[in-house]
């Protein structure tokens, strides 16, 4: 592994330089890689250095800038919640029963179920481990518990899988669980890390819980209304998968308690055709599905810039407000995509 010494503190953190301190933790994290048994390292490797937002490493940087002797932690804490997100895209891809990932064939379409459900576990094992080297175990304490909350969320969705009379709320339990716990750790690890104080700790934390909740919205959006080309995944794969979704509960709940119960038992029998999800389509757009849930996506956007605006460190706020608003682009292109996705899927 790269010591840290090889690049300077000040050079990575300085001035909040986010580009500057992701393109150290590429390396950072690729010789950690060099820890696995060699056939596994290539797996690992695979998977891992595939690309990806590195939203996670970017929270903990973010909400850990302020302390530049806390660079070396903020890396290796980095590196444990990204490797934990990786194992659960290795399973998630299994369970969508998706072929694409970042615009590459996932591991399972390549190497089979078997060795994918090893491989995450793996990537699970390896990231407590290095969870273990801080000097309390604050952090393992703080990953541990996402991870396993992440899992019960994985869990709870599998479960739910096929059941359409899921209401919103229990949907939002689900996937703070899936998604909202990892952005939490990240934030409130990288605060920690840094030495800011327990309440602000707390307050990143929160921050992260909601921007986990509106990522995993947003994803389910892109599921619905995105393009396989221009995301780079496969998508379309929550309806006939029988997984619950914003846009779906938002449909049903638009409906008659007839036309509801109807459509609810069409999709629980996973056994539909392409006339069937035309007139699915045709209820999409007549009920403003697509308005109604970018709508209230925007609200939620707007409540997680309000946590960040009222974090009493200036800097920090500013930090987190500004990375909020590169969703702005986001949100705007994905909303132009008027029709559900899944119209074109025979």
């Amino acid at each position: 592994m790269k010591p840290l010494s090889d690049t300077s503190n000040s050079n990575i953190v300085s001035n909040y330089n986010s580009d500057q301190f992701l393109l150290f933790f590429e390396g950072y994290i690729s010789d950690l890689l060099d820890s696995f048994e060699p056939n596994v390292k290539d797996l690992a490797r695979d998977v891992v250095l595939s690309g990806g937002k590195r939203i996670r490493p970017f929270l903990v940087y973010t909400c850990g800038a302020s302390n530049l002797e806390a660079t070396e932690n903020l890396l290796k804490a980095s590196a444990v919640i990204e490797i934990v997100h990786v194992a659960t895209l290795v399973h998630d891809d299994i369970l969508d029963n998706a072929h694409l990932r970042r615009g590459k064939p996932t591991l399972h379409s390549k190497y089979g179920e078997h060795t994918s459900i090893l491989l995450g576990d793996a990537l699970f094992s390896f990231a407590l481990e290095l969870a273990t080297d801080f000097p309390d175990s604050t952090v393992c304490r703080n990953v541990s518990s996402a991870t396993r909350k992440t899992c019960s969320g994985e869990i709870n969705q599998t479960f739910s899988k096929g059941n359409f009379d899921i209401t919103a709320e229990e949907y939002f339990a689900i996937i703070q669980d899936k998604t909202g716990e990892l952005f939490s750790a990240s934030c409130s690890t990288g605060a920690y890390l840094a030495g800011l104080p327990e309440n602000l700790v707390d307050l990143v934390g929160d921050f992260g819980t909601s921007l986990g909740l509106n990522y995993q919205i947003y994803d389910d959006l892109v599921d619905t209304f995105g393009d396989n080309l221009e995301f780079g995944k496969t998508l379309g794969t929550d309806l006939t998968s029988g997984k619950i979704t914003l846009p779906i509960i938002r449909l049903l709940e638009s409906l008659s308690s007839s036309e509801s119960k109807s459509i609810k038992s069409i999709l629980g029998s996973g056994d539909f055709d392409k006339n069937f999800k035309s007139y699915l389509g045709e209820l999409f757009i007549k009920n403003q599905i697509h308005e109604l849930c970018f709508s209230e996506l925007s609200d939620r956007f707007s409540n997680s810039k309000l946590i960040a605006s009222n974090i009493p460190d200036k800097s920090l706020s500013l930090r987190l407000s500004s990375f909020l608003s590169s969703f702005d682009n986001k949100l705007m292109n994905l909303s132009s995509n008027l029709l559900p996705n899944f119209l074109a899927i025979n």
